[in-house]
């Protein structure tokens, strides 16, 4: 005897899970209206899915476990998408890792659950992919000291305007009334063009999440090459709603058009959350004597884009097919979304101050912090964990991890004493982290303490990644 699991999709767009011993049958009194309950004034329903199992209870289980599973992985499942589906399940134990603080509650604005502009998107883009050229600047982010000759003409006039930018300073804070801030931030992907929506949702959730608060609402601006197909507008829509889903964020808004002199698509994204004002983290509140933590590792992001975008270029460096797929699922295993370590150590002590290592590696980052926090930082070289596929694929490449896009690894400055709590916290949560140095009065520099002495950590040009794809030598 036989017994299935089934899936219907009802009248009004819902799915109903369900088992049964004769599929026919039971299929026929759902759309009879003689099962009571939630298909009788549903209908009419239509089979999207089944699956056969040998035990009745072998069906049960998994028609418990389908129905716990979102919208999204249902569809998935209906689909036969298998690679979306593993997605969805990493992705869902980020999400399910959250602290319950971590949710707001009722907001002073309205949340929205629909997407007010129709959104496409040609395959993942890379985040500083365009090739430099002639004698200008190399690609990727402008010189800090350029960058901050430009931003000291900006002198925000409305006192609403808590933390405006800054060097270091990667998220705004607005103070738009009651008992929340509103925090606001934006950053595109040009690097990767693979999984672009994804990157775009947790690298602009990550700055969110570095001042404290919780990331809620998401516009994306998708910029799409001529000639682009539309299974890679869909492509880049899914990736999208997924990373929203993971991480509880609305896609409330954006724009998508074809672009004219474009070879990828770009994806920018826009991220609003909310903070108790209570709980801001400042990103300038760092002071000598702090403890300076270090959470999972580096460099994830680097290691995944450059597995994903120039595989065929790592394979004859010695970088084996196994190598190149394991760190290909970086992006999703470890992740690079700090969510759930900049929660646990908020919740844990009061966090003086959090940074996420971008473009530029964990080098450009303890820069930017310093300079943010007016302090020096005083780094242990061994307690710098880089990841066992970071330093394969660098090794093979020629790279500096420490100059490696890091996004996934969080900077977190606290006070001495609340080290060990902070620690504890962000490792319940299931996140590894570990003590890596100190702040420092600021005469001091930006300084790794390592078997070979004492060495200031370098200001890099320009990210790993982007001297790797735009190297002569490839």
């Amino acid at each position: 005897m036989s017994f299935y699991v089934y899936i219907l999709r009802c009248a009004d767009g819902s799915y109903y899970v369900g088992h049964t011993d004769d599929l026919e049958d039971r299929i026929s009194a759902h759309q009879r209206g003689e099962v009571p309950g939630y298909t009788h004034t549903r209908r009419p329903v239509r089979l999207m899915f089944a699956d056969e199992f040998a035990t009745r209870q072998e069906a049960l289980e998994r028609e418990r476990q389908i129905k716990g599973w979102s919208r999204a992985k249902k569809e998935a499942l209906i689909a036969g998408n298998w690679h979306r589906l593993q997605r969805l399940t990493l992705a869902s134990k980020t999400r399910d890792t959250l602290p319950k603080s971590a949710h707001p509650s009722a907001s002073s604005f309205q949340r929205k659950d629909s997407v007010q502009d129709s959104l496409a998107s040609n395959g993942p883009s890379t985040r500083s992919g365009r090739t430099g050229a002639g004698t200008g600047m190399p690609v990727g982010k402008l010189p800090n000291q350029l960058l901050a000759q430009l931003l000291s003409r900006v002198q925000p006039r409305d006192p609403r305007v808590i933390v405006g930018p800054g060097i270091g300073r990667d998220a705004a804070v607005i103070d738009a009334g009651g008992p929340r801030l509103l925090v606001a931030k934006s950053d595109p992907i040009t690097f990767a063009s693979d999984m672009i929506g994804w990157y775009a949702v947790h690298v602009n959730a990550n700055d969110i999440a570095c001042t404290g608060a919780r990331p809620s609402w998401f516009l994306a601006t998708v910029l799409l090459p001529a000639g682009a197909e539309p299974a890679l507008v869909e492509s880049v829509f899914g990736d999208l709603l997924d990373a929203c889903e993971a991480l509880g964020i609305d896609l409330v808004g954006g724009h998508t058009e074809i672009t004219l002199g474009l070879d990828r698509p770009i994806v920018v994204g826009a991220m609003l959350g909310e903070v108790e004002r209570e709980r801001l983290v400042r990103p300038d509140g760092g002071r000598p004597g702090d403890a300076l933590l270090l959470t999972k590792g580096i460099a994830i992001e680097g290691t995944a884009v450059l597995a994903r975008e120039a595989a065929q270029r790592l394979a004859p460096l010695g970088v084996s097919p196994e190598e190149l797929e394991d760190a290909a699922r970086y992006i999703v295993e470890p992740g690079i979304s700090v969510l759930v370590e900049a929660m646990a150590a908020c919740n844990a002590v009061r966090v003086h101050a959090m940074h996420d290592p971008t473009e530029g590696g964990l080098a450009t980052a303890l820069h930017e912090m310093a300079e943010a926090n007016q302090c020096g930082i005083v780094v242990e070289r061994e307690a710098v964990e880089v990841l066992p596929l970071t330093r394969t694929v660098c090794r093979a490449a020629g790279l500096e991890p420490l100059g490696l896009l890091a996004s996934g690894a969080l900077l977190i400055a606290v006070a001495e004493e609340d080290s060990d709590r902070a620690l504890a916290s962000i490792r319940d949560a299931g996140i590894a982290a570990r003590r890596i140095g100190s702040l420092v009065t600021a005469d001091a520099g930006v300084i790794m303490v390592g078997k070979r002495g004492r060495t200031t950590v370098p200001r890099l040009p320009r990210d790993e990644v982007a001297r790797f794809m735009t190297r002569s030598d490839q």
